[in-house]
């Protein structure tokens, strides 16, 4: 059982690879996951964020493309809601020099919230993602040190006529500075195959469609940081990190985002025995604990 909390400031927008100001993003999100270990290979995990988003600046979102009453989202003042269910099956192939593991993940919305402002929770849209996880320790160059990464490619639902399936990549390496301290530098980067680029005329360009400009962008992205994961005990971890946008393509662009969060394990004695048998020093939890997302 995990829960991570994340504080995400946006300060630019992007058309294209042109950075506008067009106000300014704050989002906190507390999301829990918890995970379950059917056999030593097989995982199933849940999870949901609560978002709590604000807008501050001069240009908000119209309440629909031909009203240019604002949205009552981007009042300056923060609105919160659950954002989309996370269901994720996870199955280790080997773990014989690389730790591989396939995965399906799913995101539902959990109801019918806003999408079309600048402080909307969230999309709004379903996903399905098909992908590999894999690590390994690089004991043989440097004691403690390891890598792990993983590749994504996520089948979104069109909103209207047009594809945006997308590339996830997430990279971290580590370093054991003791046994139950490790550090990391994190890579996350995103690749659009399909959307459109959005420009300053996209409201009249687009005309109905421009409600959708956020779902159907072509949205490209590299994000860089650093966490820091400690092992409190064999159960309980803590973990952190200060991400930031390095470039980006028709989204938001992350000026800081900042994650902290806990993990607690438990089990069965049986399984807690089987554990211990099989155990081998621990990498750092899931990529997707320690970035903003």
């Amino acid at each position: 059982m995990s829960f991570l909390y994340q504080d995400i400031f946006v300060k630019n927008h992007y058309f294209g690879s042109t950075a506008v100001d067009n106000g300014q993003i704050t989002s906190q999100l507390l999301v829990l996951d918890v995970g379950y270990g059917i056999t030593d290979k097989l995982a199933v995990s849940a999870g949901i964020p609560w978002v709590a988003a604000r807008y501050d600046g001069t240009k908000p979102h119209p309440i629909a493309w031909n009203n240019p009453t604002p949205s009552p989202l981007d009042d300056g003042t923060y609105h919160s809601t659950f954002q989309d269910f996370r269901f994720d099956v996870r199955y280790n192939v080997t773990r014989r020099g690389v730790a591989l593991t396939p995965f399906v993940t799913t995101t539902i919305p959990s109801h019918d919230y806003t999408y079309f402002a600048h402080a909307a929770p969230g999309l709004r849209l379903r996903e399905m993602q098909f992908g590999v996880a894999a690590a390994r320790l690089l004991d043989n160059l440097v004691p403690g040190l390891f890598v792990q990464a993983r590749y994504g490619y996520a089948v979104a639902q069109k909103p209207v006529a047009f594809a945006h399936n997308r590339s996830v990549v997430d990279f971290e390496v580590g370093y054991f500075v003791t046994p139950r301290l490790r550090v990391l530098a994190l890579t996350t980067g995103q690749r659009a195959h399909g959307g459109i680029d959005l420009t300053a005329a996209s409201r009249a360009e687009l005309g109905a469609l421009f409600e959708h400009h956020d779902q159907i962008a072509r949205v490209n992205f590299l994000n860089q940081g650093a966490g820091v994961s400690y092992s409190l005990s064999e159960k309980i971890d803590v973990y952190g990190s200060l991400l930031r946008t390095m470039s980006e393509r028709n989204g938001h662009a992350i000026a800081h985002g900042v994650s902290a969060g806990v993990s607690w394990s438990f089990s069965t004695r049986r399984a807690g025995d089987r554990a211990i048998a099989n155990a081998d020093r621990s990498l750092a939890k899931c990529l997707c604990e320690k970035r903003a997302s």
